[in-house]
């Protein structure tokens, strides 16, 4: 004992080795982690309740659930029509995520209408070694009633995410090949939409402005799996009237524009920062086109 003693005093200790230094992702509102799910949802998004100025009464309910890691496993698409003396909550829609154990993306998500029951749409997720989704995949029904595959790839590099449709069994024309420009602080800067058309592409470019208060739907660790979801097959999930990628923004969207077309939105926050009421506003509006209520 006495001779080990004496040598641990007497040997110097090595030079410490400073910590690899993080790498950091260019693109991080694209990846998903379970230090991000626990530092960012404190406030998970519950419901959402939104009306439209022409028809103020017909009321769009949107509910979420979560299991115990906080990860959204249900979302319920309902109306509420409150001109009615006995207001009834009729269900339309169920969107239900699948996880394959302790996962925090889901491998897939089944999309169910109440008029049809037994029709279930599935898409199939894969991700990246940092948590971005690479592709989605459907199989539906094309014209002729035969079963037909619809595969979006997704490329990054460095602000930039190109969207590359792959289908088998169905035209390409009017279908899309996307391309996204992003800011530093995780926000879609600009989607330049290239749509297939069989008399010559269409290019459509958009560009956006945003806040400096939190998105709620980025906080969800389903922003990453649905903000690529095609309006196209009837199952567009985010804000109505807004495009689809933009759940997966950090801030709130002020303002998308096409040409000369702007559409502006304005908040209300509550003493989190989080919002709890948002409009829409078309060109030459005085009043809000639309209004979703929020709530945690």
């Amino acid at each position: 004992m006495m001779f080990l003693l004496s040598c641990s005093k007497n040997k110097s200790a090595p030079d410490p080795t400073p910590p690899p230094t993080p790498l950091i992702d260019p693109i991080p509102q694209f990846a998903v982690t379970a230090q991000k799910i626990s530092e960012s949802s404190s406030k998970l998004l519950k419901r959402e309740v939104s009306y439209t100025k022409n028809n103020p009464f017909l009321k769009n309910v949107r509910e979420f659930s979560y299991d115990n890691s906080k990860r959204c496993t249900e979302i319920k698409i309902a109306t509420i029509d409150s001109s009615s003396h006995n207001p009834v909550y009729e269900l339309k829609q169920t969107l239900t995520f699948t996880y394959e154990g302790s996962a925090l993306l889901p491998s897939s998500f089944s999309s169910v209408r109440t008029v049809f029951p037994n029709l279930v749409t599935t898409f199939y997720y894969k991700y990246n070694s940092q948590g971005r989704k690479i592709s989605d995949s459907v199989r539906v029904k094309n014209q002729f009633g035969d079963p037909a595959d619809r595969v979006i790839r997704y490329a990054y590099d460095n602000d930039k995410v190109y969207a590359t449709p792959v289908f088998t069994g169905f035209p390409l024309e009017n279908n899309s090949l996307d391309t996204l420009s992003l800011l530093k602080k995780g926000n879609i800067e600009k989607l330049v939409s290239r749509i297939i058309k069989a008399a010559g592409d269409l290019i459509i470019s958009y560009t956006f402005t945003y806040d400096q208060f939190i998105s709620p739907y980025n906080k969800l660790n389903i922003a990453n799996s649905l903000y690529f979801e095609s309006a196209a097959l009837g199952i567009g999930y985010n804000v109505p009237l807004e495009t689809h990628y933009m759940g997966v923004t950090t801030n709130n969207m002020t303002s998308w524009t096409t040409g000369n077309y702007t559409v502006n939105f304005t908040y209300s926050y509550n003493q989190d920062q989080y919002p709890v009421v948002k409009e829409m506003f078309l060109p030459g509006d005085t009043k809000p086109s639309q209004v979703i209520f929020f709530q945690y």
